[in-house]
């Protein structure tokens, strides 16, 4: 009976692992939200420096993945001598647009200059991107960042 109830759980536990390996988005799931996590999870990546896994969002060679460099150049620019860069995701501030195969995502970024102790440091930007976001066939339905 144990060894029943032990196969049971096993094979329960390996077709959720199979089922878990599959792209798949939960019911209401729709292109805006889908579209807008996309370029959240692109900004996370790249507020924790992660900027190989940022480029993983982008349309290999596009406008975002070179753009992914130019980032990573201002982070390290400005974070040499008494301060550290830090990076806020703010917000959407329009409406996401998705019109067929293609999106624009409106969003502000924040930067602050964390100063060392002992050191005082001001500064910090504000950038507005209109961010295209373009669905691919490979994988299919998959969206990514012009």
């Amino acid at each position: 009976m144990k060894r029943k109830v032990l196969l049971l759980v096993l094979v329960a536990f390996l077709i959720s692992i199979l089922v878990g390996c599959e792209p798949h988005f939960l019911d209401g799931d729709d292109d805006y939200t889908q579209v807008e996590d996309l370029v959240y999870n692109y900004w996370i990546a790249m507020i924790n420096r992660q900027y190989e896994l940022a480029k993983y969002s982008c349309i290999p060679g596009g406008i975002w993945y070179n753009k992914n460099d130019e980032w990573e150049e201002y982070i390290n620019a400005n974070s040499e001598g008494e301060a550290s860069v830090l990076i806020y995701f703010c917000k959407f501030y329009k409406p996401t647009e998705v019109t067929g195969d293609t999106a624009v995502v409106y969003t502000e970024i924040m930067t602050h200059k964390i100063p060392f102790p002992g050191s005082y440091v001001e500064g910090g930007d504000d950038f507005e991107y209109e961010i295209e976001v373009i669905k691919q066939n490979i994988p299919l339905g998959a969206w990514k960042l012009k």
